[in-house]
């Protein structure tokens, strides 16, 4: 029983260590804080009923995000001093090394702020050491067993690449083998709550947005008419911040200019197509396109361009111009573009 305990943790940290380097969407994360456990019964010998002080753990994540899913592969160390055995004064330790296989699910995706709930299963090695009652040695003993939690909290993006979090976190194991002084077989129970705050890097960061491609106008062949007729822009793109519908200073002179040229021009219509990445849902992204359209009509009202002469079509994530797996914050897909027929 034991040698598969132990290849079921084997297995775990192999998953867990997965290479990081080559992968957008991967990212790593650290936790630490409080933890509370629970008393164990320890049953096999009456009167040793253990009660602990509240203790600390720490754990490390590496795992994968895909939309609004991430999986996550964990390592996590939890030690709690034993405060009381039997109702009398106590002493001693019980730590336990856990590897774990999280599934990760998160809200909000479009925000700055992510609450997330999580349910996680792996192997456990609680260790008790040796535990003394009011100075005497009662029990000892350590074991690999099956693990679980389940836990949920809230993060919060402070950059592109880091995010900061804080969480609550139940974790348990099926009751592990130590023994009595007397050689008596104890089953306890491992049943703990913990308080922790953390933080995530991404390596899935989105590039800054680079500079709208403006296509100069082509030069005109010297001919032999008196006064050539100068080429005009026809295509213009503007670019927005993530999940943002706001014009930003650049947008705005495009915009000049895409006005200006319309002028010049004299053209009776204007065509826009507003875009958003591929990051969340289908219909939020619908609608986060139809507010950057708004806005870019918007602005170009303010520059003397008539309501009725703009035509807007809000294609959300439809149509990247960048291919990209659904999920990616990439820059060039957020954007309006700007047609004169």
């Amino acid at each position: 029983m034991r040698s598969i305990k132990t290849l079921l943790a084997a297995a775990v940290v192999a998953g867990s260590l997965a290479p990081v380097a080559a992968q957008a969407q991967w990212y790593v994360g650290l936790d630490a804080g409080a933890q509370f456990l629970q008393d164990s019964k320890n049953s096999g010998v009456s009167g040793l009923k253990s009660e602990s002080d509240v203790g600390w753990l720490t754990q490390g994540v590496v795992g994968y995000g895909f939309g609004q899913w991430r999986v996550e592969g964990e390592l996590s160390y939890r030690s709690s001093g034993v405060e009381k055995v039997g109702g009398v004064t106590g002493s001693g330790e019980t730590t336990a090394l856990a590897p774990m296989i999280n599934g990760v699910y998160e809200f909000l995706p479009q925000s700055k702020w992510h609450p997330f709930v999580g349910l996680g299963i792996g192997a456990a090695h609680v260790d008790a050491g040796k535990v003394k009652k009011s100075g005497a040695e009662v029990y000892n003993g350590s074991d690999w067993q099956f693990a679980y939690q389940g836990f949920a909290g809230v993060g919060y993006d402070l950059t592109d690449n880091v995010e900061l979090k804080a969480q609550y976190r139940y974790f348990a194991t099926l009751d592990y083998e130590t023994k009595a002084t007397a050689g008596t077989k104890l089953d306890s129970e491992y049943r703990d709550h913990g308080v922790l705050l953390g933080f995530v890097y991404k390596f899935n960061a989105p590039k800054a947005a680079p500079a709208p491609a403006v296509v100069p106008a082509a030069a005109v062949a010297p001919a032999p008419a008196p006064k050539p007729m100068a080429q005009v822009q026809k295509n213009y793109i503007v670019f927005f911040d993530f999940d943002k519908a706001q014009i930003t200073p650049e947008a705005a002179r495009v915009l000049q200019q895409a006005a200006g040229a319309a002028k010049s021009a004299g053209s009776a219509r204007i065509d826009l197509s507003a875009h958003t990445d591929l990051s969340g849902s289908a219909k939020y992204n619908q609608a986060l396109s139809e507010k950057r359209g708004a806005a870019v009509k918007a602005q170009l009202e303010q520059l003397g361009i008539p309501a009725g002469q703009i035509v807007v079509v809000a294609k959300g994530k439809s149509a990247p111009m960048v291919q990209t797996p659904d999920g990616v914050r990439e820059p060039q897909n957020r954007r309006v573009e700007i047609v004169l027929p």
